[in-house]
């Protein structure tokens, strides 16, 4: 007796949200966030008396007209400096499940005592934080999972149903992104990347005026933009094109990494992909760099030949 279309879609559903999976897309993940943590903290610190501190920029708690939270930090140094170490832990996955909620922590508690100087790459590197907390992410490619192997515990299968909410987030991101600009004027008549490369408290050069002003130019850029976010909301998907629009977008984020100062978009954005790399790739991907490591410190560590001697 078949099943109702319903039910077979609830199974279908339970299988790719639940049914249990190799977890080196979350740890490959974790990695990522973990470095990009470790990074964005250090881009704080010197700045992080003017920003955080009391008697910094932002005196009192911001004021929400949400009626969000924020709180003081007390020494920013000393936040920062937990935080940098919470980062290295997940990069390294010791005690992940702690670090990557002390990440998530404070990354939100950072953020939410000074918002007016962050921008969208901040918020995507704590919401990835966050899911990150959500992940069997230490499973593999970590401390965590050297000290189980060598008390005899194999690496688990786990569920993914953390990783499909990264994988929904990332697709949602370019689709609702897509949507809001083709609702606008600039990116309908092409000149949106025209204005934004002429905007100079974002530039991080200056570009030739016949590029910069040049309508051509801006109209192939932004509709080229427009065309690679479209492919990306829907592509990622797709095990035939997944790789194709993936390399597209890593060109299109690094193109705008390198032009403007975006601060850590870019490479969340980036660091977000991983998600839907699938775990074979990966783990491949991994053997081949620990193949051509090997075989580099053999070619060190060999003898050197004899010296040849006249007869």
């Amino acid at each position: 007796m078949r099943r109702p279309p319903i039910a077979r879609v609830w199974s279908g559903w339970s299988r790719w949200a639940f049914g249990p999976i190799d977890t080196a897309p979350m740890a490959a993940l974790r990695i990522a966030i973990g470095i990009l943590t470790v990074g964005w903290t250090l881009s704080l610190l010197p700045d992080a008396n003017t920003f955080l501190a009391r008697s910094g920029v932002q005196r009192g708690l911001p004021h929400y007209d949400s009626g969000a939270w924020a709180v003081q930090l007390g020494p920013p140094y000393i936040v920062l400096t937990v935080l940098l170490g919470a980062g290295v832990a997940l990069a390294l996955g010791w005690r992940t499940r702690v670090a990557s909620v002390v990440v998530a922590v404070l990354l939100l508690a950072v953020q939410r005592r000074d918002p007016w100087v962050l921008n969208s790459g901040d918020l995507l590197l704590r919401e990835l934080a966050f899911f990150v907390m959500l992940m069997p992410a230490g499973e593999t490619w970590s401390l965590d999972a050297r000290r189980r192997v060598a008390r005899g515990l194999p690496e688990r299968l786990r569920a993914p149903w953390a990783l499909r909410l990264v994988q929904m987030q990332v697709s949602a991101l370019y689709l609702f992104s897509v949507w809001a600009k083709v609702r606008g004027v600039d990116w309908n008549n092409g000149t949106a990347v025209g204005i934004a490369l002429q905007l100079e408290d974002l530039q991080r050069f200056t570009l030739p005026a016949a590029l910069s002003t040049s309508l051509l130019v801006s109209a192939v850029l932004t509709y080229s933009s427009l065309a690679v976010e479209a492919s990306l909301a829907f592509g990622l998907w797709l095990p035939r094109l997944r790789y194709w629009v993936m390399a597209a977008g890593v060109g299109l984020h690094l193109g705008i990494e390198a032009s403007l100062l975006i601060g850590w978009f870019s490479l969340a954005v980036i660091s977000s992909y991983v998600a839907f790399v699938p775990p074979e790739h990966l783990r491949t991907a991994v053997a081949r760099a620990r193949q051509l490591r090997e075989a580099r410190g053999a070619r060190a560590s060999a003898p050197d030949p004899a010296p040849l001697r006249s007869s």
